[in-house]
């Protein structure tokens, strides 16, 4: 099924639960508390994996419908609204990568070459990246999310690219702007220190201070792991992946 043929058929859906048109962002809004909203959300997402593909039921809704493909954030969008992004909603896998994140505390290249025995196995959470090294601050976060249970990327199968590791946080309906979400341990931050709006480094949140200030673990960070700390002013986090 394509993305836009996905499209087509949410708002179909819409119309045959008796949602509002899109774009009546404040009926929609005020006629539907967020509760009501993922109730919602979950009944739909049950009739459509529930739903026979073959079915030709025609007094049924759900019937023609197949397993969507487009995230449940994406839902929200069209509908006009902006799902909660609360602290520390991800899967629970953020402590466990933390704990392994400060045992890789040192870890370094052998020889300035994005290179050495330990940053290969970093790269063996990633396909078909053990034998292709690069800058792996992505690799790194990459395996941290495979070893603790949840791995990340399309397929589970990583990312050595900080953008392409954003996108897939956006898809699943994870990824928070620095300036709307308070991080939690284990969430994957998103740098962008040159302000260009693309994505160029990343690693974890290991604490947050009271004051906002964040504390990180980061590979490839002056060619290691190392912990590093960022005032709740800076521009350099752009944002957050939830785990």
């Amino acid at each position: 099924m394509s993305y836009e043929t996905a499209l087509q058929r949410v708002s179909e859906l819409r119309a045959a639960t008796g949602l509002d048109p899109l774009g009546s962002t404040a009926t929609a809004t005020s006629s539907a508390t967020a509760g009501a909203f993922d109730a919602q959300l979950l009944q739909q997402q049950q009739s459509l994996l529930n739903a026979d593909s073959d079915s030709t039921d025609a007094s049924d809704p759900m019937s023609n419908f197949g397993l969507p493909v487009i995230s449940v954030a994406d839902q929200y969008r069209m509908l006009g609204m902006t799902p909660l992004m609360a602290s520390g909603t991800g899967t629970g896998a953020g402590a466990r990568m933390v704990a392994l994140a400060q045992r890789e505390l040192g870890v370094s290249e052998t020889s300035g070459n994005n290179e050495s025995p330990r940053i290969r196995e970093y790269r063996t959470a990633t396909a078909g990246a053990e034998n292709t090294p690069g800058p792996w601050c992505a690799y790194f976060v990459s395996w941290l999310a495979k070893e603790a249970g949840s791995p990340v990327g399309a397929g589970g199968n990583g990312t050595g690219y900080v953008p392409t590791l954003e996108a897939w946080g956006r898809q699943q309906g994870r990824y928070a702007e620095a300036d709307s979400y308070k991080p939690s341990p284990g969430d994957i931050v998103i740098f962008n220190w040159g302000g260009s709006g693309v994505a160029d480094h990343t690693g974890i949140v290991e604490s947050v201070d009271t004051d906002g200030t964040v504390h990180t673990i980061e590979g490839n960070s002056s060619d290691a792991v190392k912990r590093r700390e960022y005032s709740s002013s800076t521009n350099d986090i752009q944002g957050y992946v939830r785990m």
